[in-house]
């Protein structure tokens, strides 16, 4: 089947390259070099990226027959608009001195008359764009001073294009020049800076299906082959965020990052299931298997082969209760001190309830009978880590399958289900405000399951009461019933043997049962521990004397003296480097750091020592075990194994400077708009995802919340929980203006959003706000001089957004010393502190049907709270 009558699953992609490496009219212009240089963007875009060649045009074409090619082909009726053209034109180029316009020179240019025989590189928009059916179009021109030329055509586009163009879903011309203005290109340097950012991984990894072009223009820039004097240019016209995919990544691999692309196809909830599925494969599931790569380097998830042993008692009692009548009991705790392998425990529980993936555990290798867990007793995984309240809550209701937004909703919905809805949620401890999520999400949803809900919890102990779990519910896995040194021990030898391949221990196998079981003493319970212990030996040429008391004395107990210990003995004085590198993976968030132009940055502010993207790489092999590759927003993420190493690398270190290197880092990284400001829409997706988190640890919060640009392009569902904390004027008048048109803000494009915040400032009347955003309004698009008629007040001060049923009724009062509502939801019972929104205590939830009404006085002294549902009236301390 030919790329002309595929199906649509894919885009079509079209290569049209162009080099004019000899004039006639004037040969001190060859270039007989761009010949070579065609060549390799052909070879590069053919045999890696999937294009074909649209193989139009002689060696070194007229101006005329340039126009005519590029002409024919987007005018062709096979043409679609979801075609992917990217032209390639390397010639001479000059800026005519009659006005500063640029211009091509064709074959048959004439020396003597450019402004009537030269290509204007404006027309090129004309050409490819005006009445086809061309929507996405990658311009590459190399060539001299073509930077002025790229702008240009990008002007050209905005000028004399209709306004219907690049309205459609993904539609975009880019143009990447090899020269800014007023600079000479390096004939023939081009096609190979570009070759090597599309190789490099500092761009992405495996994970990402895509390469973001800004990421490769980064790359190119920051090559060392490129003269100081010459910069890559990058101009985006009609687009919407994100430029259409132009660059396929060529390393993508699905198996090797171990994510089945199958299972995110689903239409309601895509997104949502492509969040659990990354969540499952590089946390869940990585843990679970517990192996480690040769030499120390770790590809993520698709690891080299299952190293999980033991943990029968566990395994047969969780069992036990998924099979169990959902009436029983509405949840399951899997509780242990960090390292003891809570989460391989649950790991392997959702790999082996996994709809596709149980097909891939050994059950008999690891000693498991056949039938303890079937596919479909687990309905969804969930990580918490990094989570809010809410994503946990839409990441229930996505299981569940239905749209609501409280958990009095979600437990309504599931009346509807013929069997209760199981989810597996794991690292509690980790989200993000650990204590609401337990008392206001999951606790009123155990306590008030009946049948349709059954939870299986993974968490450290110190949250238990929070759930208000019996204790007959949590498997303790450091408890005397569920530990298992046994299995501590036989995973210390296995790291021993496997962990490198270099390893004495492959020849001395009599030295692996003491060693093994040594190390397995001084890890106590913890598996993390044995892992980092027993692969630090595996790398020692030496083996220890087992029987050495001194020896065992000196092995390691604490998850950060092990990983101390294993950098500075496998790299001598390379350890501080390694460690420098590593700590800014301690303090990112989702799935991880993007490496791009930001991880080195940061190591190097973080440090005061100098970092690269060198150092990276030597990094990924000399350390890389510690490191896991993630997806996130399409791009590759980098993390730290487990969370205990990110605790050990922010010990002594001050978190407020580094949430303040992120946050400036991130800001930097944003590209300028000619007016000074800078361009969000270009902004890397961890910044919009992730900005206000780092802000607001940073103390940085209210400079962000007053970038306009920043509000408009921002992820709203990571924004708005920091809405609130706004402390100066400025900032909580404009997150005021956000909260307003909150509802419209989540499923809005940038576009809309930038309007409708307009328009709410000016209802609020705040001119500085509304003139930035009306400022950056496309010509053509509605934008509003004045507004009135709006319920914003200025006054608003903050919005409590926790309460999971309708609000029937408020009361406010003072308790020690702090002004508090007091606001009831159908059975729970909530106060607030108005200063600084947060829930004070634990909701009261001691009603038995929905509380009509609440009333606040002083009692003896002390603040009460009067309630009243149905027929009964309680009275709260």
């Amino acid at each position: 089947m030919t790329q002309e009558d595929d199906g649509r699953d894919e885009p079509r992609r079209y290569l049209i390259a162009a080099a004019v490496a000899h004039y006639p009219k004037n040969r001190d212009w060859d270039r007989p070099e761009l010949v070579t240089a065609r060549e390799q963007v052909v070879r590069v875009f053919t045999d890696q990226l999937g294009y074909r060649l649209y193989d139009c045009l002689p060696l070194s074409p007229t101006r005329q027959q340039l126009k005519e090619a590029l002409r024919g082909f987007c005018r062709s009726p096979e043409r679609r608009e979801d075609d992917l053209l990217t032209v390639y034109l390397s010639c001479h180029g000059e800026v005519l001195d009659d006005g500063g316009e640029h211009v091509l020179l064709a074959s048959d240019t004439d020396p003597e008359d450019l402004v009537d025989t030269a290509l204007p590189t404006a027309e090129l928009t004309r050409t490819l764009l005006r009445d086809t059916r061309i929507r996405r179009v990658l311009l590459l021109l190399d060539a001299c001073y073509v930077g002025q030329g790229g702008n240009q055509v990008a002007s050209a586009a905005l000028e004399r294009l209709g306004e219907s163009w690049g309205r459609g879903s993904g539609s975009g011309l880019v143009v990447v020049s090899s020269a800014q203005p007023h600079q000479q290109a390096i004939a023939g340097l081009f096609p190979k800076l570009l070759e090597a950012a599309i190789s490099g991984l500092p761009v992405a990894g495996h994970g990402p299906d895509i390469l973001p072009v800004n990421a490769l223009v980064q790359h190119m820039n920051n090559s060392p082959d490129l003269p100081e004097y010459q910069r890559i240019g990058l101009a985006m016209v009609g687009l919407d965020g994100e430029a259409p995919p132009f660059i396929p990544n060529p390393r993508h691999d699905a198996e090797l990052n171990d994510v089945d692309l199958a299972l995110q196809q689903a239409a309601a909830f895509d997104e949502q299931d492509r969040r659990r599925e990354t969540e499952f494969t590089n946390r869940l599931l990585v843990r679970a298997m517990g192996s480690h790569n040769p030499d120390g380097q770790d590809s993520g998830a698709a690891g080299h082969g299952w190293w999980f042993t033991g943990r029968h008692a566990a395994l047969q009692d969780l069992a036990a209760w998924l099979k169990s009548p959902a009436q029983e009991s509405a949840c399951r705790v899997v509780t242990a001190g960090p390292g003891s392998g809570k989460t391989a425990v649950l790991g392997l529980v959702a790999a082996l309830t996994h709809p596709e993936r149980h097909r891939t555990v050994p059950e008999t290798a690891l000693g498991l009978p056949p039938d303890l867990l079937t596919p479909g007793l687990v309905d969804a995984a969930v990580y918490a880590q990094h989570l809010t309240d809410t994503d946990v809550l839409e990441a229930l209701c996505a299981a569940a399958r239905v749209r609501v937004n409280t958990v009095g909703k979600l437990l309504d919905a599931l009346d509807n289900r013929s069997a209760a809805l199981t989810v597996l949620i794991d690292a509690l401890d980790e989200a993000a405000t650990p204590d609401s999520l337990c008392s206001t999400i999951l606790r009123p949803l155990i306590e008030h399951s009946r049948g349709r809900i059954r939870l299986l919890l993974g968490t450290r102990p110190y949250l238990l009461p929070r759930l208000g779990t019996d204790p007959a519910t949590v498997i303790d896995l450091d408890s005397a019933g569920y530990a298992d040194p046994e299995a501590l021990t036989v995973y210390a030898a296995r790291t021993l043997l496997q962990a490198h391949r270099t390893s004495p221990y492959r020849e001395h196998v009599h030295a692996v049962e003491p060693i093994s079981a040594a190390v397995a003493r001084a890890a106590d319970r913890s598996f993390l521990i044995a892992r980092i212990t027993a692969g630090m030996l595996a790398a020692t040429p030496t083996i220890p004397d087992p029987a050495d008391p001194a020896w065992q004395a000196d092995l390691p107990r604490h998850a950060g003296d092990a990983m101390r210990r294993d950098l500075r003995q496998r790299l001598g004085h390379h350890a501080k480097r390694a460690t420098d590198l590593l700590r800014p993976l301690a303090y990112a968030q989702g799935q991880g750091l993007p490496w791009e132009d930001v991880w080195a940055r940061l190591a190097t502010e973080m440090s005061g020592c100098p970092y690269s993207d060198d150092d990276l790489l030597w990094l990924r092999s000399s350390a890389g075990s510690y490191v896991v590759e993630a997806t996130e927003n399409g791009r590759s993420a980098y993390r730290l194994y487990h969370e205990a190493m990110a605790e050990y690398l922010r010990e002594g270190t001050d978190d407020q400077s580094a949430h303040t290197a992120f946050a400036r880092i991130l800001t930097e990284n944003v590209p300028h708009l000619g007016d000074g400001t800078r361009d969000w829409s270009r902004a890397h997706p961890y910044a919009l995802n992730h900005l206000a988190e780092h802000a607001h640890l940073a103390g940085l919060l209210d400079q962000v919340l007053t970038n306009s640009g920043y509000l408009v392009h921002a992820a709203p569902r990571s924004l708005t929980p920091h809405l609130h904390r706004a402390r100066s004027n400025a900032a909580r008048l404009r997150a005021a203006v956000y909260r307003t048109s909150l509802h419209l803000h989540r499923d809005a494009e940038p576009p809309a959003r930038q309007q409708s915040l307009a328009l709410e400032a000016a209802r609020a009347g705040a001119q500085a706000l509304h003139r930035e955003l009306t400022r950056h309004i496309p010509p053509g698009d509605w934008s509003p001089d004045w507004a009135t008629g709006s319920t914003f007040t200025a006054s608003l001060c903050d919005t409590l957004t926790g309460h999971t049923g309708a609000v029937s009724s408020v009361a406010c009062t003072v308790l020690d010393g702090q002004t508090v509502c007091v606001a009831a939801d159908q059975e729970t019972v909530r106060v607030w502190d108005l200063r600084s929104g947060q829930q004070v205590g634990q909701p009261l939830t001691g009603h038995t049907g929905a509380v009509s009404s609440v009333a606040c006085t002083v009692l003896d002294g002390q603040t009460v709270c009067v309630a009243a549902d149905q027929e009964t009236v309680r009275v709260w301390d």
